[in-house]
């Protein structure tokens, strides 16, 4: 009995002793400005073979780490052959170089914990790596091999082609990857190079002597922008640096421009039919910008107030009044040197797809009339507040100076967006609204099951066929 005369005390003290409680209103809390980030210093340098590079000391931990970013991406590869840039960047470290076979180098690295690996996108291709400082000349050494001198081992390429096709067949797995990839195709262009994607046929066309050429026409020293960041001395590293990269000479090789991108000006409705889904996914959205568009911190906010975050106008109408989505988001998705895109996307019910489709175009439309000084505030926080993650390591801060670099945009480019972001007004925000939203040119794209719907689509619905 005491024991639960005990219970029954400690909740009255703990919970329910509220009583002539004074209910304290969060209004006058005032919160100090964010401090400024400490920025850590760096050296750049441009290498007699046109090399740039990035050096930052980082003692928290004895490793260093470094990678190269390269001028190239898939959007150069041949659209009939379509899938070569991945192959070409992922048998550069698998196929061997040098001295040292694909599988050699994989034992070499994995004796001494090290690590090197590549990737491509469309518009940027990179190596880089991490070694303990003591084994970082041996490894560093490898890393020089891999882009100065590949093997492309035909059996390598071999299994690199087994696995994107392997890729192929489980692309329509997933139905926001669906929807995602399919949606990028209706606003881009399907033969878009920045839409484009593998099918077997563009993959059965590519032979070694692609893959050499592709590697031969962007991989040179002043394509390249490398960084390397970790525990070092910078004057000692610069050495390093210039003793094993400053003898590969080759020739210059042209940037490659840019492609136009056109998008549609007219909305439309898409549906693509996956019987077998328990859910609908729905992607709405035109042609954005580019980050370097003078409106583009307006649209961050504006992003912010109409999708990203609990306090959005998608979160609190259609996932938190209505019940009807569980992720629901919008945003202005701000490319480094193209047009991005301006989406909208849901995932909700099959028998409620149509109402939040005009729910989301509802929010769209608005956003262009009005924004309380609330909303404003609480996007701008969540903007300033969430930028310092993004520059709270060494690590973070010299891939994101590469980047803009790269890019050609200013180092200081995260400053900018910090004080372009507390400038931005709500007449700012409704201004770019009826400038940027437009509602007139909406590509909808509903993935799901017709018959499940809440309404049949329109009859000038435009079907797409789910390819494998």
């Amino acid at each position: 009995m005491k024991k639960i005369w005990i219970v029954i005390a400690a909740g009255m003290l703990l919970g329910g002793c509220t009583y002539g409680r004074v209910e304290r209103k969060p209004e006058g809390l005032r919160f100090p400005e964010l401090r400024a980030i400490e920025k850590p210093q760096f050296t750049r340098e441009r290498l007699a073979n046109g090399m740039t590079v990035f050096l930052m000391e980082d003692r928290t931990l004895p490793l260093v780490s470094f990678q190269a970013l390269i001028h190239t991406g898939a959007i150069y590869e041949p659209a009939e052959k379509t899938g070569l840039a991945e192959i070409t960047f992922e048998t550069l470290r698998t196929g061997g170089a040098g001295s040292l076979s694909g599988d050699g180098m994989d034992y070499a690295l994995e004796r001494i914990g090290a690590r090197i690996s590549t990737g491509i996108d469309r518009d940027i291709a990179w190596v880089e790596g991490l070694s303990h400082r003591e084994d970082f000349p041996s490894v560093f050494g490898i890393f020089h091999d891999i882009l100065t001198a590949p093997s492309f081992e035909q059996e390598k390429i071999s299994l690199a082609v087994i696995g994107k096709k392997g890729e192929i067949r489980r692309r329509n797995d997933d139905i926001s990857g669906i929807a995602e990839r399919e949606f990028r195709r209706i606003v881009y262009g399907k033969e878009s190079p920045y839409a484009r994607i593998s099918e077997y046929a563009t993959i059965d066309r590519i032979r070694r002597e692609d893959l050499v050429e592709f590697y031969g026409r962007f991989v040179c020293p002043s394509n390249i922008i490398l960084g390397v960041w970790g525990d070092f001395d910078t004057a000692d590293m610069l050495e390093k640096v210039r003793g094993t990269f400053g003898g590969w000479q080759k020739e210059r090789i042209e940037k490659p421009s840019r492609i136009e991108v056109q998008f549609p000006e007219t909305a439309h409705l898409n549906m693509i039919v996956k019987k077998d889904a328990t859910q609908s996914v729905i992607m709405m959205g035109h042609g954005g910008l580019r980050r370097d568009h003078p409106d583009y911190f307006t649209a961050v906010v504006l992003s912010r107030i109409l999708g990203a975050g609990w306090y959005s106008r998608f979160s609190r109408r259609l996932r938190q009044e209505k019940g009807l989505a569980y992720d629901v988001w919008a945003s202005f998705l701000g490319e480094f040197d193209y047009p991005g895109l301006f989406i909208a996307s849901a995932q909700t019910r099959m028998d409620r797809t149509f109402e939040v489709i005009g729910l989301m175009k509802k929010e769209i439309e608005s956003v262009r009339e009005n924004v309380s000084d609330e909303e404003l505030a609480v996007a701008k926080d969540g903007i300033l507040n969430s930028e310092v993650f993004w520059s709270d390591t060494k690590d973070k801060i010299i891939r994101r100076l590469m980047r803009y670099e790269y890019y050609g945009y200013p180092l200081d480019y995260p400053d900018r967006l910090i004080e372009g972001v507390k400038k931005v007004t709500g007449q700012d925000v409704i201004r770019v609204a009826n400038e940027l939203l437009l509602p007139g040119r909406l590509t909808v794209l509903v993935v799901g099951s017709p018959e499940k719907f809440d309404v049949p689509p329109p009859a000038d619905t435009n079907t797409i066929p789910l390819n494998p």
